[in-house]
């Protein structure tokens, strides 16, 4: 499902003049099937906002946006199926952990189909409920009837994101998926969204503040600048343009930083700035300087 927004624009309080913000104006932006996509930008840039837009939790209009397509869905008709929408684009909030409520984790994550799907029957429900615990990596028999509230930390999440999963969307959402999570943790649960994007999610999208997660694991970014869409591209472009990045206010991933200081002291690397080339572009220059 292909994403396509065109001139979305969203005022908060837009019948009040004294309150009104307007956090989105004009925005541009097209995701393709299949992109691990990334959305950056400092607090308050239109991130979150534009994302809600996107399973239809903040409602647009023809006379607010141009075009907001997902697929088949046009979300500027007032005759939009939101329901299914939401089936086929799935929305991961930061710390979903802390929506899980009921009794068992197979309770938890079967919510969403006993509103979405209601005509499955009690078996197909906990086929799905099994298959979607079991692609975020958890046991479906040791885990089932226990309280979510009994879990780990890192359960819980994946609890969460089995709840969104179990609806099998085409497209992902993740509003800051890694918040909160110590290094190892973080490393599995990308490793799991990675695993998972293209076997049942076609598409995946981040909005996240770790730029070194950005810088490693997307494909596209889009970088979010006071309401605007500043530049959209691969990482390695957004991340070179120290001026722009600057501009916005955000942090350089590591690699990023390092290959700004190296470039202000004479030395400049052929690299996309992932870790694992960047490090060979380091040990390949300093080698020819050797000999």
């Amino acid at each position: 499902m292909q994403v396509v927004v065109k001139n979305l624009n969203y005022t908060y309080s837009k019948n009040s003049k004294s309150v009104a913000v307007k956090a989105l104006k004009g925005i541009n932006l097209t995701i393709e099937e299949g992109e691990f996509f990334g959305i950056i930008g400092e607090t308050g840039s239109g991130k979150s906002t534009f994302i809600q837009h996107l399973n239809g939790l903040i409602k647009t209009t023809k006379e607010d946006c141009e075009c907001l397509k997902i697929g088949e869905f046009d979300l500027t008709e007032k005759k939009c199926n939101y329901k299914k929408l939401r089936s086929k684009v799935g929305m991961v909030f930061q710390y979903p952990e802390y929506q899980l409520f009921a009794e068992t984790v197979e309770a938890d994550v079967m919510f969403g189909l006993k509103n979405c799907k209601p005509e499955m029957t009690e078996e197909e429900k906990s086929s799905a409920v099994k298959k979607a615990l079991e692609l975020v990596g958890l046991n479906y028999y040791e885990i089932k009837d226990k309280s979510p509230f009994e879990l780990s930390g890192g359960q819980k999440r994946r609890v969460a994101i089995a709840g969104v999963l179990v609806l099998e969307p085409e497209v992902l959402i993740l509003d800051e998926p890694a918040a909160g999570l110590d290094p190892k943790g973080k490393r599995e649960l990308l490793k799991l969204l990675k695993e998972i994007h293209g076997k049942t999610v076609k598409t995946t999208v981040i909005v996240s503040h770790d730029m070194n997660l950005i810088m490693e694991e997307c494909d596209k970014v889009a970088l979010f600048h006071k309401g605007n869409v500043a530049k959209v591209d691969a990482p390695e472009n957004i991340f070179k343009d120290k001026e722009l990045v600057s501009l916005c206010g955000l942090k350089f991933p590591l690699t990023a930083s390092l290959y700004h200081a190296l470039k202000e002291k004479g030395v400049s690397l052929k690299t996309n700035l992932k870790v694992e080339n960047f490090i060979k572009a380091v040990t390949e220059y300093y080698k020819g300087e050797q000999r």
